[in-house]
């Protein structure tokens, strides 16, 4: 008799769990991360020990990312035979210099260190052509509440904007009245579908007043608890200053933008929530059947 109701109370107590991981919103988070790339320590062939662009040292095409601290950063490498190596997406970086511009400074953030004085970030390239999702994918290992990120430009894109070269403009231009912007967009998404967007503006001239125009140059927090719960972070830069080519709208400033301090908190599958939940609730129903058994034993003793 016993056995035959804990075996119902069983089978109760993981119906409920089943239950209650269907009806119960997900808000419990297992642990808090932060991704600093600090840890990250090979470096491409050439570097000098500097950076990480996806050189192997083997010249193959790579496309295989990294990783840090159980965050997968998307990447790509190729030394193509015509135009010579190329890359794109995410790499790491080491790099200290905040006052040289142009493509050949392209692994430096404008700040010269990364956030709160550490030696390493992250610098991102995210194709070229306007407000489109580009080779950039951030993809946690679980599904994931992102707190914030700290951003700037890189050099090479802040003297751009600054100075112009010989493919972007002066932002804001020679009179300085022009309404010039650089935004880049983060896309949070869980399952293929979009949770929601930030945008944070790395340059902006809009306002009538000149004196309100920047560039940004130092590392500035970005809040993402908006994007709710995700699984990967994507991309897209914005860009006033743009060229037409073959039916595509192309951003002539640099399209790179530096990261680094990501904030995130993974989130229990919710098979696992329910599995933990159904055990505890076995373990005090089982506790209160043995108590309630035990005094009936004592009132037929007595």
């Amino acid at each position: 008799m016993r056995t035959m109701i804990l075996r119902t109370l069983i089978a109760a107590t993981l119906i409920a769990g089943c239950l209650w991981m269907t009806l119960t919103p997900i808000s419990g988070t297992a642990h808090a991360d932060i991704v600093d790339f600090e840890e990250l320590n090979i470096y491409s062939v050439g570097s000098g020990g500097l950076y990480y662009k996806g050189d192997k040292g083997n010249g193959d095409f790579n496309s295989d990312g990294w990783t840090s601290r159980g965050v997968h950063f998307s990447n790509y490498y190729e030394n193509d035979l015509t135009w010579g190596p190329y890359w794109g997406g995410s790499a790491y970086s080491k790099v200290n210099n905040s006052t040289t511009g142009g493509y050949e400074n392209q692994f430096a953030a404008r700040p010269g260190l990364g956030s709160n004085g550490s030696s390493q970030y992250a610098i991102f390239s995210n194709g070229s052509i306007n407000g489109v999702e580009g080779e950039v994918v951030i993809t946690f290992g679980a599904q994931a509440n992102v707190k914030s990120f700290d951003i700037s430009n890189t050099s090479y894109a802040y003297y751009s904007m600054k100075n112009g070269d010989s493919w972007a403009k002066k932002f804001g231009g020679d009179s300085g009245n022009d309404a010039d912007f650089f935004k880049l967009s983060i896309h949070g998404y869980r399952g293929g579908t979009v949770t929601g967007t930030v945008d944070f503006f790395l340059a902006d001239f809009r306002s009538a007043d000149n004196s309100q125009d920047y560039i940004v140059s130092d590392w500035t927090n970005v809040g993402l608890t908006s994007l709710g719960t995700v699984d990967s972070l994507k991309f897209s830069l914005h860009s006033s200053d743009t060229s037409t080519f073959g039916g595509f709208v192309y951003i002539n400033t640099p399209a790179y933008f530096a990261m680094d301090g990501l904030q995130f908190s993974s989130v229990p599958e919710p098979g696992t929530i329910a599995l933990l939940a159904s055990v505890a609730a076995f373990g005090v129903l089982r506790k209160r059947f043995k108590k309630k058994s035990t005094l009936r034993v004592e009132e037929a003793s007595a």
